[in-house]
């Protein structure tokens, strides 16, 4: 197993809660999902060879789960505060309802200004070479660099770093600090930091779309803790305390990170 450490800068931030209707909320910080969709998006230019065929969509679905085996793990660490507001966005439709009297509609959405994040992508490194060849690690890195949208359209980042491999072998054990997103299947919490319930999978079935289920809860504790500043909701960055029930909390760098027995 090797890791990468992205540091990603944001404008602002918006992610569609699961479920959400009418008024478009939006999670705190990116979903270890969106993160890994945003290299699958970016490792397809640099690895395009999958994409050979009719039926696109079959080929996207095979790929996002190519990428999840090769990216078993990801999470990340706020290196800001965070701060919810909203927007009413006016979309116009004419492409998809050509016979609506009037195309125009508007929504409420929910935007997060999000200055700075570091997102750590962990590597089943057998997986990388059998799916994208020798130099598997160099395309991943370099898909890193490439990554340009996480979540909604307006959610542009910036890519100011990416590590080179490391091999994230110093463990800290079963019980200690971590200040990165935690999936609740590896481990409970002996602190209170927020929970969110990110990529909710049942969404599959309430739109009646391809039901799919999640290989892990899509339930996570977020590095983030809350508090009032006059009139506004300030989540600060927040380091809590876990036991691991599956696997174990890893240094990497100034990462605290709980990781699957697999590693």
């Amino acid at each position: 197993m090797k890791a990468f450490i992205v540091t990603l800068y944001f404008p602002l931030f918006s992610l569609k809660q699961p479920l959400a209707f009418q008024v478009a909320d939006t999670n705190l910080l990116p979903s270890p999902s969106s993160l890994r969709g945003a290299l699958a998006k970016s490792l397809a230019y640099i690895h395009p060879n999958h994409f050979n065929g009719n039926d696109f969509q079959s080929l996207v679905e095979s790929w996002l789960r190519k990428v999840e085996e090769i990216v078993p793990f990801v999470t990340a660490k706020p290196e800001s505060c965070v701060i919810k507001g909203t927007v009413i966005l006016s979309r116009l439709r004419t492409l998809e309802q050509r016979e609506r009297k009037e195309p125009r509609d508007a929504m409420r959405r929910g935007i997060t200004f999000l200055y700075k994040l570091k997102a750590c992508f962990i590597v089943n490194e057998r997986r990388a070479i059998e799916t994208l060849g020798s130099g598997a690690l160099n395309k991943i890195w370099r898909a890193l660099w490439i990554m340009d949208r996480i979540g909604d359209t307006e959610s542009l980042i910036f890519v100011s770093d990416v590590s080179p491999p490391i091999d994230p072998k110093q463990k800290i054990g079963s019980e200690g600090e971590v200040n990165t997103i935690t999936n609740i299947d590896f481990a409970g919490v002996l602190d209170n930091p927020i929970m969110d319930n990110m990529d909710l999978c049942f969404t599959y079935e309430a739109t009646g779309k391809k039901i799919r289920r999640p290989r892990y809860s899509r339930t996570h504790f977020l590095p983030l803790s809350v508090k009032r500043v006059r009139k506004f909701i300030v989540y600060a960055p927040y380091t809590y305390k876990v036991k691991v029930r599956r696997g174990s909390i890893y240094q990497i760098r100034d990462l605290k990170v709980v990781a699957g027995e697999s590693l």
